[in-house]
């Protein structure tokens, strides 16, 4: 079996999440519903924009490897629908990357208080970051 996991020295984890928290800082994470583009770079297509969060300046901090994003505002849904994947964008509105959301203590990339969002309800993210992998 292959997988694509690769683990970093926890001085290469540091410097990794250093430069997410950097492009990060000021940018937004759009949250979707399913299914996921195969990758960053693909358009987004037929997914639904269910809630755009803010992300701080600064985003995170990082301590022996692990990014721990912090506090996100609250932000109202623009949709309803189930929350799927995030595509984070650095503060020019340029795509950094895209991401897993999952429920509190999920493990998830972003960590929100529910999955199922209503239209003109609110978010919020609980947490978010890279572990020490």
């Amino acid at each position: 079996m292959t997988t694509n996991v690769l683990g970093f020295t926890k001085a290469r984890r540091t410097s990794r999440g250093n430069l997410l928290a950097g492009w990060l800082a000021g940018g937004t994470a759009e949250v979707y519903t399913a299914s996921r583009p195969t990758d960053a770079d693909t358009a987004i297509t037929t997914q639904t924009l269910l809630v755009t969060f803010s992300i701080p300046n600064p985003a995170a901090t990082v301590t022996d490897g692990v990014l721990t994003g912090n506090a996100i505002a609250n932000a109202m849904n623009a949709a309803t629908g189930n929350a799927a994947w995030t595509r984070l964008r650095d503060s020019s509105g340029v795509v950094i990357g895209d991401a897993d959301v999952g429920i509190t203590g999920s493990g998830a990339f972003m960590q929100l208080s529910g999955l199922s969002l209503v239209e003109g309800g609110y978010c919020s993210v609980t947490a978010f970051g890279i572990g020490d992998r």
